[in-house]
């Protein structure tokens, strides 16, 4: 479908969405987990001084503020908020936490280079909480593109500028 959101019915938008949002809640309880993994590797001697450590936990961090951001521009749009840059905001929110998604990678292998066997399962289950979140956030920006259409490359391209401003 080539039309925007501000064609199409209110159910229509609503559905769309409805399963952003309901992608999302499921990241915010994955990165809940990994927050809190991250904040418990400061507890284990052999991890506490990791390089990557420090960004690791702060690109966590951030993925959770960007899945706050985007539900919050969802919600907003949902209760019929007028919003001048609404696509904007929505497609600005969704592709941010991809970017964070792929900060994180980086980060997590220097935590993870480190790791004693003592400590390797936790190690996992961030390794398995990271791919779920990256999953999350992919399937939150395919639902976007759907929604928006070929509109979604050029909103992008436009934000692009905005994006590399540093966040942390």
């Amino acid at each position: 479908m080539n039309s925007t959101f501000f064609e199409w019915t209110a159910e229509q938008r609503d559905s769309y969405f409805t399963a952003i949002d309901a992608v999302l809640k499921k990241g915010m309880a994955a990165k809940e987990v990994v927050c809190s993994i991250t904040t418990g590797f400061r507890s284990i001697p052999s991890i506490r001084t990791a390089p990557g450590l420090n960004p690791y936990h702060a690109t966590v961090a951030d993925i959770g503020y960007g899945f706050d951001a985007a539900r919050g521009t969802i919600k907003r749009l949902r209760q019929g908020e007028s919003i001048s840059l609404a696509k904007e905001m929505l497609v600005f929110d969704l592709d941010t936490l991809r970017i964070s998604e792929k900060q994180i990678r980086p980060n997590f292998e220097l935590v993870e280079n480190w790791a004693q066997p003592d400590t390797s399962y936790l190690i996992e289950l961030s390794k398995e909480l990271n791919g779920q979140i990256a999953e999350i956030i992919n399937e939150a920006i395919r639902l976007g593109q759907a929604i928006l259409g070929p509109e979604w490359e050029i909103i992008r391209t436009r934000i692009q500028n905005i994006q590399a401003i540093p966040r942390l």
